[in-house]
């Protein structure tokens, strides 16, 4: 494959992968329900519902952790990937970020919201945003393989 057919495919990947972080972020990631003898006050939940979740229960450490893993550090990603698109150049700081996946941040931070809500009574059913943010990881990985140069690899 020529480097600049890998420059159009990373792009497209790129693309593909901002669009589903997008809707990853808009659309609710799960839907969470009280049950005790029949289901009621359903809530549906996003990224930015979990993160406000954790500050309003004064849980500041968890609430910066998926602030920072689950948005600061992919938007920073996209930047930077954008860019090696652009110009074929790499930032070296942010280069590093390569060997970070938010999917595993993600998870991570489904299944603390899910024991902070008191587990035995929720029911957690997941959503569209879900999909939608596992694959925005995809695409990001795929984006990455295309984009890295021999020069870039350690």
């Amino acid at each position: 494959m020529t480097l600049e057919s890998k420059r159009i495919l990373g792009a497209i990947a790129l693309t593909v992968s901002i669009v589903f972080f997008g809707l990853g972020v808009y659309f609710p990631l799960f839907s969470t329900a009280t049950k005790v003898v029949f289901m009621f006050n359903k809530n549906d939940m996003n990224l930015f519902d979990s993160v406000k979740f954790f500050f309003d229960k004064r849980e500041y450490f968890l609430a910066i952790v998926i602030l920072v893993f689950t948005f600061l550090v992919p938007i920073a990603k996209y930047i930077e990937l954008f860019v090696r698109v652009l110009t074929d150049r790499t930032a070296k700081m942010i280069h590093g970020l390569d060997k970070w996946n938010m999917l595993d941040v993600f998870l991570v931070a489904l299944l603390l919201l899910n024991f902070k809500m008191n587990s035995n009574i929720i029911v957690m059913e997941l959503k569209i945003g879900t999909t939608f943010i596992a694959l925005a990881v995809i695409s990001r990985v795929i984006t990455i393989s295309l984009m890295t140069n021999k020069k870039d690899t350690v």
